[in-house]
């Protein structure tokens, strides 16, 4: 339950909410964008129940699941949208230094290029 707090006090971070704007009642556009971000991303990283989620919204599961849909449909058709979203979850990730192995695998080449690079131009240096 610690990560699934994280989420939320990250996309309040990053859309600009307090934690009681986020689980009000509010259907104002970026506050159920908000919320749909946190439901998706508890049920793709957390993988927690659509009840569970609903739970802690007091929201029906039904209505989660209708949320992780449309969030599905806006990654495909609002960039502004996936935009915030993949903000929010790069700051997750980093807040809890979650990354999966592909992400990680990713990572460790890029440092190993970057410091190739590095050494390659300090070598250049001194032989000058």
């Amino acid at each position: 339950m610690d990560r699934f707090k994280e989420i939320i006090k990250t996309a309040c971070l990053v859309n600009n909410l307090t934690i009681d704007e986020l689980k009000s009642k509010s259907r104002l556009r970026h506050i159920v964008d908000s919320r749909r971000m946190v439901f998706s991303v508890a049920r793709d990283l957390l993988k927690m129940s659509y009840k569970k989620i609903g739970s802690v919204f007091n929201m029906n599961h039904a209505t989660i699941i209708h949320h992780v849909k449309q969030h599905n449909s806006l990654m495909v058709a609002d960039f502004y949208y996936k935009d915030r979203f993949n903000k929010l979850l790069e700051l997750y990730k980093l807040n809890i230094s979650y990354l999966n192995q592909d992400e990680l695998i990713e990572e460790i080449k890029e440092l190993k290029a970057e410091n190739l690079r590095i050494e390659s131009e300090l070598i250049q240096k001194n032989n000058e």
